[in-house]
């Protein structure tokens, strides 16, 4: 009922969100000869707030050099290679993206990063509203069966990255192929961000689950999918949900963003105004995640921390971390990270204790927070040189043993 009421709530306001949009691109066209005044960008900035508030943010596209081509289809994930030059010469790379809210899209920043000197590939997430009943459900050992069947695909040598959420399922599908398909196991791991153990540092939204109760969350964040779309009667946790609850355990930053944006507007700052619509454009662009994937999440990762615990399983088998011998281990957390404090990845080491201590690296990058761990200049100069050089030399110590 509450998703049907805000489709129809999005679907009823379009039209005044076109007028609010024509309103602002008509106070900011090239063709108003008052453009520049002080009354006109007071009016497009009235105009382009609001509309920005109606607007349905879809899906960006990636905004990286070469072509992109999807190397394998599954129903709720593409594998999209980046192609470039010299791809023979380059190591192998996927990109786990985190299934959390938005599309992994969001990872921008990570991917161009990537194509310079791998050849990279990416969990391309579907929204889940999109996906047809038929298609089945989805839940935590799919998205390691995913990875499993997307590393498999790719061959020997690849190279694996996981980002924010994405990293408890990346280190089980490490330790699986490990133990059952050792030729097609990751060469390296880098975990950016991710919730290893929750208990190693707690902060929002990590402390909720230590107040409040599992069904809570089920009961007040799951909803139906309405008729129109192809996944109609679906069970999701809506993206819109997911995006609001972030916004409300940050408000601050974002607020302050607003208000930058708001004097930028009346000085007749473009630049930096396109730079918040590119950035809020994306953050904005959400998907909806199937029940069971968001419920088993939750309660495997966050509230009985499987992992650390040593309890986890696939596909009712017991994952056996400490096993995993051939494998390079670096883990990257932001120092201001709110969402995944320092600690909470690099309890990842402790999970991987049969590696070598010349396998293994933590790095905390000072001066950024969460979405800097794997976005932003920061990320660009100093983050990703650290992965890049890791995984060149994990890969060299793999040739040479």
């Amino acid at each position: 009922m509450i998703y049907s009421a805000y489709t129809a709530l999005r679907r009823g306001t379009r039209p005044l969100g076109w007028l609010l949009e024509r309103g602002h691109l008509l106070a900011r066209g090239e063709n108003n000869r008052w453009r520049a005044t002080l009354a006109m960008r007071a009016a497009a900035t009235l105009c382009e707030l609001p509309a920005r508030a109606l607007k349905t943010y879809p899906k960006t596209r990636y905004e990286v050099p070469g072509e992109q081509r999807v190397v394998a289809s599954l129903p709720f994930a593409d594998l999209l290679n980046f192609t470039g030059d010299n791809l023979a010469d380059k190591p192998r790379v996927l990109i786990a993206a985190a299934l959390s809210g938005h599309h992994a899209t969001l990872l921008q920043d990570t991917v161009r990063a990537f194509v310079q000197d791998f050849d990279t590939y990416i969990t391309d997430w579907k929204d889940a509203r999109e996906v047809p009943l038929a298609a089945g459900d989805f839940g935590f050992d799919d998205y390691v069966e995913y990875l499993v069947r997307f590393m498999t695909t790719l061959g020997p040598g690849t190279h694996l990255v996981a980002t924010c959420q994405a990293a408890p399922p990346a280190m089980v599908a490490a330790a699986i192929l490990a133990e059952q398909d050792p030729a097609h196991a990751p060469v390296s791991l880098t975990l950016m961000g991710g919730p290893v153990d929750t208990s190693a540092a707690s902060k929002l939204p990590t402390g909720l689950t230590q107040r409040l109760p599992l069904w809570l969350f089920e009961k007040g964040n799951i909803r139906t999918v309405p008729r129109g779309f192809p996944g109609s009667g679906r069970r999701v946790y809506p993206g819109a949900s997911q995006l609001a609850g972030f916004i409300a355990l940050n408000l601050a930053p974002h607020l302050r963003q607003y208000a930058r944006f708001v004097r930028n507007s009346l000085k007749g700052q473009d630049d930096a105004l396109t730079d918040f619509r590119s950035f809020y454009d994306e953050y904005f662009s959400v998907l909806d995640m199937t029940e069971r994937f968001y419920l088993e999440t939750l309660r495997k990762v966050f509230f009985e921390r499987h992992i650390p615990r040593k309890v986890m399983d696939y596909r009712g088998i017991r994952v056996d971390f400490a096993a995993v011998r051939d494998l390079s281990l670096l883990t990257v957390e932001g120092a201001n990270d709110n969402f995944c404090p320092p600690g909470q990845t690099e309890a990842a080491h402790g999970v991987f204790s049969g590696l070598a201590p010349e396998r293994r690296r933590n790095y905390i990058q000072p001066g950024v927070g969460h979405y800097g761990v794997f976005s932003g200049s920061r990320f660009r100069r100093e983050i990703y040189p650290v992965i890049r050089d890791f995984a060149m030399k994990s890969r060299e110590y793999s040739v040479s043993h």
